[in-house]
C-alpha cells in the first residue's frame, strides 16, 4: 500500500513539474511565434488639376501692332516718292506757266498742254494710295487741278487757281510729315537731259544743300529763282562734266531752277 502511495506521489510530482514548465514565460522550450512579413501595396493616385477660377482670365500673349500713324507715314512716303520719281509736281507747275496760245479749229487752243495734263493724270492714278488725310487731300487737289486743264483760255485760268490749292495742301502735308520725322520731306531729287526749268518748294526756312552732277561737254549752269521769277543765286556755271555742291539759305516758299546743259544731269536738294 505504501508503495502504491509513493508511486502516485511521484507521478503527481512529475505532472506538476511538466505543467509548471509549459506555463513558465521564461521557458526555453516554448516555440516562437513567427512574425508575418508586411506586404507592400502600390496605390495609384490620380491628381486632377485645380480648375481656373471663374473670375481668373487665362494668360494671353499680347499682339504687338505697329502704331497706325507709322503705317500712314510709310504710305505717304511711298506716294511722295512716286510723285518725285515721275516728276508729276514739276510737270504740273510747268503747266501753270504755259500759254493757251492761239485757237485752232482742229486742235482747239493749247492741245499740247491738254495732252500733258492727261499724261500726268494717268501717272497720278497709278501712284500708291497715301495713308493720312492730309496727303489724300493733296492727291485729290492734284487730280482736280489736272481735270481743269482742257487747253482753253478759261481752262488755263481755272487750272492756275486750282494749282494754288495744290501748293497750299502740299505745304501742309509736307509740314506735318516733317513734324513726324519723315525723311522724304528733306530730300528732293531731280534729273533730266539738256536745258530745262524745274520747280520745287520748301516748307521751312533754313539752309539747303544743292548737289549737282553733269555729264555733258558744254556749259552747265543752274540759276536759282524765287516763285516770282526773281534771281536768287547762280548755283553753278562750269564747262563739261561737273560734280559739286552749293549751300543756300532759303525761306519757305516756291522756287525754280533754270538749267542750261547739253548732257544728263541730276540735282539733289537736302536740308543743311
Amino acid at each position: 500500500m505504501q508503495k502504491s502511495i509513493g508511486t502516485v506521489f511521484i507521478f503527481l510530482c512529475i505532472v506538476v513539474i511538466l505543467v509548471a514548465g509549459c506555463t513558465s514565460p521564461m521557458s526555453t522550450s516554448a516555440t516562437p511565434v513567427a512574425t508575418p512579413t508586411p506586404q507592400i501595396i502600390y496605390v495609384t493616385v490620380l491628381v486632377t488639376p485645380t480648375p481656373t477660377g471663374a473670375n481668373e482670365s487665362p494668360m494671353v500673349t499680347p499682339i504687338v501692332t505697329e502704331p497706325t500713324i507709322n503705317q500712314n507715314v510709310k504710305e505717304d512716303e511711298a506716294f511722295l516718292d512716286y510723285i518725285s520719281e515721275n516728276q508729276i509736281m514739276e510737270g504740273m507747275t510747268a503747266l501753270s506757266t504755259a500759254s493757251s496760245g492761239t485757237y485752232s479749229i482742229s486742235t482747239g487752243y493749247n492741245a499740247a498742254s491738254k495732252e500733258e495734263a492727261m499724261r500726268l493724270t494717268i501717272l497720278l492714278t497709278k501712284a500708291p494710295i497715301p495713308g493720312s488725310e492730309k496727303v489724300k487731300t493733296l492727291r485729290s487737289a492734284m487730280m482736280n487741278a489736272l481735270s481743269e486743264m482742257d487747253g482753253s483760255t478759261a481752262g488755263f485760268s481755272r487750272y492756275r487757281d486750282a494749282m494754288q490749292t495744290v501748293i497750299q495742301t502740299n505745304n501742309m502735308a509736307l509740314s506735318e510729315m516733317h513734324s513726324l520725322g519723315s525723311s522724304v520731306v528733306d530730300a528732293i531729287h531731280l534729273s533730266g537731259h539738256g536745258n530745262d526749268i524745274r520747280s520745287f518748294n520748301t516748307t521751312e526756312t533754313g539752309e539747303k544743300i544743292f548737289s549737282m552732277h553733269h555729264t555733258g561737254d558744254r556749259n552747265f549752269a543752274i540759276t536759282l529763282k524765287d516763285g516770282n521769277g526773281k534771281y536768287v543765286s547762280l548755283l553753278v556755271n562750269e564747262i563739261g562734266e561737273y560734280s559739286g555742291k552749293k549751300t543756300e539759305r532759303l525761306t519757305s516758299g516756291n522756287y525754280s531752277l533754270d538749267i542750261t546743259a547739253d548732257g544728263d544731269w541730276t540735282i539733289g536738294i537736302t536740308s543743311g
